[in-house]
């Protein structure tokens, strides 16, 4: 097979790849370079977005990709694209293996210690609320949200059981910063919280009903946890909820 590019390093920018098409090139691109070319662009993103890699370890990845990208794309009689696929797939698993399991261990640490202080700043808070108003929701919030920042780390950890090889670049792809996810999921789980409190939803699970979230510490510290795990879900449903209610407020008037 012919091959349809010259690549070369980037001078221009670190760890990066270019891949130009050949002058002479009339025809269409095979689709097997065409299909090389895209995950080669791809890992090479993923390559430079590692964090806390040092770049002599990227150097090593970035030497191979560019050899079986030269392999796989250039030769002008004897491409080989599925070779360099081979090659291709060998490297993102090395780059997995290797830089996977730091990534997500960096990550849930960073998530429990902020979990850890937020809940802290929070709690003290209520504390503060409590013995000035001597109301007891001031508590039951505080409860709320510890559970919900436990929820929350317990659910990246089932989520993300196994990191796939785009996730070292973009570990969450909602792109929020550990920070604000909490602090995201700890006001839903509030929100949730006074909807239960106030009636405007019910649960019904085994013996735990809407009565006795007023009552118990232990029933306000699981919804807590229940809307960390289902943090993905709770500002779409909250917003439904919402704009269900105003619209049959509308249809009433």
């Amino acid at each position: 097979m012919k091959g349809c590019f010259v690549v070369y390093e980037n001078e221009d920018e670190q760890f990066d790849i270019k891949c130009d098409l050949r002058p002479d090139v009339e025809d269409e691109v095979p689709e097997l370079q065409s299909l090389l070319y895209s995950e080669i662009e791809n890992t090479c993103n993923v390559l430079k977005a590692l964090d806390k890699t040092s770049d002599e370890i990227k150097r090593k990845y970035f030497k191979k990709l560019l050899t079986l990208a030269q392999v796989g794309l250039v030769p002008e009689n004897s491409a080989q694209p599925k070779m360099a696929m081979v090659a291709l797939d060998k490297l993102k698993t090395e780059m997995l293996h290797i830089e996977g399991k730091r990534i997500k261990n960096q990550y849930m640490k960073r998530l429990g210690i902020t979990a850890i202080i937020l809940s802290a700043i929070f709690l003290g808070a209520m504390c503060i609320l409590f013995y000035l108003l001597k109301s007891n929701v001031f508590c039951m919030l505080g409860y709320t949200w510890f559970g919900a920042m436990v929820g929350a780390w317990v659910s990246y950890g089932a989520r993300k059981f196994q990191l796939e090889f785009e996730d070292m670049s973009l570990i969450e792809k909602d792109m929020l910063e550990p920070i604000i996810r909490l602090i995201y999921i700890g006001i839903c789980s509030l929100i949730f919280e006074l909807f239960l409190s106030c009636g405007f939803a019910t649960i019904t699970a085994g013996n735990i009903t809407t009565e006795g979230i007023k009552s118990y510490e232990e029933i306000q510290i699981l919804v807590g946890i229940i809307c960390g795990l289902v943090e993905s879900k709770m500002g779409i449903d909250f917003y439904k909820k919402a704009n269900s209610v105003l619209e049959i407020g509308q249809e009433k008037e």
